[in-house]
């Protein structure tokens, strides 16, 4: 495929007395499999995400998101499966991402599929295991010992999700744009609605808050997944494009596609 074209991990190439982050590609990235993992993975976090705004649409009166699943509520099943359905489409898409990591700062030691999967571990948890009725605070009174395991799994999913956004920060131009705002909804919007929630008050805002938190990290890994597929998409079509280009046509045999050139496409 495009085994060629370079994607992170990140090598570092002087230019003008500064250095570009270039990414390479393993030969997995390229793998139709992968492909496959990525794109569906994508799809299924959309759907999902779509299951998500209904749910909070249908919902009569306000609610945090986990609210929404909660025992007994008419959204319960819709949203858990939603939940379910970021988990396996986290899932996948991660792996079809496998392979791309920076190598640099305190983030860039393990694979940002890594902490794409354990993310989406946490929200498999959270799917399984929904809060009790009303959704009540860990540990407090009336709280069930399921409420500690579902808000436990979610903060750290949600943990997770931005430590993989802050990694993609160094692959390159693309994911920077894709990585900034996602980054400053996810921290801004689920900080406010978390203190919103542990103070018991204005809780609509609140809810609206985690919402949007959510839409953010659920399209940044959505963007992600499709920006990987078209830079590479890309590389191929440009690998074939300039090998075909430096071979004399009189010297191709008949369905000679030619052999990919090594490409660098910046971020």
């Amino acid at each position: 495929m495009c085994s060629s074209a370079r994607f992170p991990s990140v090598e570092t190439v002087p230019h003008s007395s500064s250095d570009i982050h270039v990414p390479s590609a393993s030969n997995w990235l390229g793998h139709p499999a992968a492909a496959a993992l990525r794109l569906g993975g994508a799809a299924l976090v959309l759907l999902a995400l779509g299951m998500m705004w209904a749910s909070r649409i249908v919902f009569p009166g306000n609610t945090y998101v986990s609210g929404l699943g909660a025992a007994g509520e008419i959204t319960s099943v819709a949203f858990n499966v939603s939940l379910a359905m970021v988990a396996l489409g986290g899932a996948a898409s991660a792996v079809g991402l496998w392979g791309m990591r920076s190598g640099r700062g305190l983030f860039g030691a393990w694979a940002v599929s890594t902490s794409l999967l354990a993310a989406s571990a946490m929200f498999g948890v959270g799917a399984a295991v929904p809060c009790s009725t009303g959704c009540p605070i860990p540990l407090s009174p009336g709280a069930a010992p399921q409420d500690l395991v579902h808000t436990t799994a979610a903060v750290l999913g949600f943990a997770l999700a931005g430590v993989a956004i802050i990694q993609t920060l160094r692959f390159g131009r693309v994911y920077a744009v894709l990585a900034v705002p996602s980054l400053v909804l996810v921290i801004a919007a689920a900080s406010a609605g978390g203190i919103l929630s542990l103070a018991g008050v204005a809780t609509g805002l609140g809810g609206w808050l985690e919402l949007i938190a959510t839409t953010s990290a659920l399209l940044w890994l959505t963007a992600v997944s499709l920006a990987t597929q078209h830079r590479i998409t890309t590389a191929a079509v440009l690998g074939r494009s300039m090998a075909d280009s430096q071979t004399p046509h009189a010297a191709r045999p008949i369905g000679w596609t030619g052999g990919a050139p090594h490409l660098h496409l910046l971020g």
